[in-house]
């Protein structure tokens, strides 16, 4: 008597059942995985200036403004294109065409062997070279201040698991630690380091300054030759060739802006030239309040990343003036004028209202969670007010480290204030720029209808 194979019947219930959890534990791992390295990468973003004002710069205008255009018509959105990557391109190529700079610079200025460390020498500010004092006070500073800063961002990288860049660092703060520990001063040094400061940034100026004074006169190029439209592009879609003539929107640069365009290109290397060799008399500058600001603001952070008082000369300033001198009639000068003045208060606020709200607000929770005193995702001096300025991550670490569990909860905290703070802060500028875009049509189309 033959016996049948025995045939085993799959239990798919049981196999669906067992393996239900580990499906679910995957896809937390996955979300767990994603919410470290965004958390981790917050640091990243935070714990160098360059990188915040690069993410700054695209949230908060570039994004927003190309968005808003793209809404218009395919011109007006190149033209958005074009503005937003000149600014995002420079803000990537800056930091390293200023050391580039002050390598050359080293030659000319430095004996050779300052020379071998001129990227350790421009870390001085321009005040601190002008007696012994000062340089005794800079030398201070940056053993205070330059090696605890690459310390701590090699922390946020040895956080997401690259311990190679962690370790550049570290070796950087070291170098540091130990080279201006044995610095000395010298009369004939300290006066071929401000030479050298003050050139580097005067070459800086120079490039990055031309190149944002020049912004109108390339726009108007690019609008020409590329574009193949020699009118203002924010009207296209509703009003046509003829209309724009008649509405003044296709007028040819004519000599009187070729002049101001042109100034504009000279703006900052003058200005800055000029301001930086009033400052050199220090009793004028002690009994000058504007040469005290001056002075203070027309120089770099870690020797590469121009304070707000130089980064405006290089840049806002120029380049504003430069593009309200070359529009291409008065719609198109009101609608540049309003955005300037959205600008303005973006740079000076909307950081603070939109992450510094939220760092304020978490940051009550966090101190009523923990039981602690405020002052962990802020700054102390700014805990009561109205528009404070969120702490960087090295703050946040500093104020919680003692404490595993609140430490966890500030970094994941300080993660969400710098993101929803980012979308907020690129939301209003997109809401804002609509409005304007909307503001232009409305005026232009009624006006066509009063002269028909």
């Amino acid at each position: 008597m033959s016996v049948a194979p025995l045939v085993v019947i799959p239990d798919f219930t049981r196999y669906q059942v067992a393996t239900a959890p580990v499906a679910a534990g995957k896809e937390q791992g996955l979300l767990k995985r994603a919410g470290k390295f965004f958390k981790n990468y917050a640091g990243i973003i935070d714990s160098r200036e360059s990188i915040t004002r690069i993410i700054l710069d695209l949230t908060a205008f570039d994004i927003p403004t190309i968005a808003a255009a793209a809404t218009r018509n395919w011109s007006s959105f190149c033209e958005a294109v074009f503005e937003g990557g000149l600014g995002t391109t420079t803000l990537f190529v800056a930091p390293h065409l200023t050391k580039l700079v002050a390598k050359l610079a080293s030659k000319f200025f430095l004996d050779p062997e300052d020379q071998k460390h001129y990227d350790k020498l421009v870390r001085f500010y321009r005040h601190e070279l002008h007696d012994e004092a000062g340089f005794k006070q800079g030398v201070s500073r940056i053993l205070a201040e330059e090696p605890k800063d690459l310390e701590r961002v090699a922390q946020v990288y040895q956080g997401v698991d690259k311990p190679e860049r962690a370790q550049d660092y570290q070796n950087n703060a070291q170098e540091l630690k130990h080279y201006f520990s044995n610095l000395n001063y010298q009369q004939a040094r300290l006066k071929a380091l401000l030479n050298f400061k003050e050139s580097v940034i005067a070459f800086e100026s120079l490039f990055e300054g031309s190149l944002w004074g020049g912004f109108g006169l390339m726009l108007r190029w690019f609008r020409k030759h590329i574009l193949k439209q020699d009118s203002f592009s924010g009207t296209k879609n509703y009003v046509n060739k003829e209309e724009a003539a008649k509405l003044g929107e296709d007028k040819p640069l004519s000599f009187f802006q070729k002049i101001l365009g042109g100034t504009a290109v000279l703006m900052s290397p003058l200005y800055n030239k000029l301001m930086m060799s009033a400052c050199r008399d220090r009793t004028k500058v002690q009994r000058n309040k504007f040469l005290q600001l001056i002075d203070k603001g027309l120089d770099m952070t870690h020797g590469l990343f121009p304070k707000l008082g130089l980064l405006f000369s290089y840049t806002t300033v120029p380049k504003w003036i430069g593009a309200l001198a070359t529009v291409q009639g008065r719609d198109e000068l009101i609608e540049r004028f309003l955005k300037l003045c959205t600008v303005l208060p973006s740079w000076w606020l909307g950081h603070r209202i939109a992450n510094g709200g939220l760092a304020a607000w978490f940051d009550k929770k966090l101190a009523a969670k923990h039981g602690v005193e405020r002052g962990i995702l802020l700054e102390p001096q700014y805990v009561n007010k109205w528009a404070p300025d969120p702490a960087k991550i090295h703050h946040v670490i500093e104020r919680s480290k003692d404490n595993p569990a609140l430490l966890e909860d500030a970094k994941d905290a300080h993660a969400k204030v710098l993101y929803a703070g980012l979308g907020l802060h690129s939301l209003g500028v997109f809401l804002i720029t609509m409005l304007i875009n909307k503001f232009t049509k409305w005026r232009v189309q009624n006006k066509l209808a009063k002269a028909a």
